[in-house]
């Protein structure tokens, strides 16, 4: 099992994120455009994300394959992997978006999306960590 397409989607929230960070030298449209994109691959990495622990928890860890996001999180939780408590925030934040990237909600999730990147790092790395060794230990 590898993490190749959580690990991809990062990078590229990460490059995003960089754009992000000197977007005022842009014009109007492409500030817009960046933001836009910022959030769906904030959408796409946390999809990456929850899909690649639940793989972990099927393959390395032996659950049964027909858990949702939620269930993933708390075992993963439980495992010490991640805070499950601060990734339903994601996850919340992520349906607040789903449909409209242009309003208040919008705003307050790219404001958060440096920390998101942060969880979602340190989440990689030990899942990476619990990949090579085999083991939930």
């Amino acid at each position: 099992m590898d993490a190749r397409q959580f690990e991809d989607a990062l990078n590229r929230l990460s490059e995003m994120l960089c754009e992000y960070d000197r977007m005022e030298t842009l014009p109007p449209l492409l500030q817009e455009a960046v933001k836009e994109s910022l959030l769906q691959r904030f959408e796409y990495t946390q999809e990456m994300a929850w899909k690649t622990a639940k793989r972990y928890l099927t393959e390395i860890e032996g659950f049964d394959g027909m858990i949702g996001p939620k269930t993933v999180l708390r075992i993963c939780g439980e495992l010490g992997l991640l805070d499950p408590e601060v990734w339903f925030l994601y996850i919340e934040a992520r349906q607040s978006i789903a449909h409209d990237y242009s309003g208040a909600k919008a705003a307050a999730v790219l404001e958060d999306l440096g920390d998101f990147r942060n969880e979602a790092a340190r989440f990689l790395a030990v899942l990476q960590d619990r990949i090579r060794t085999g083991s939930g230990e």
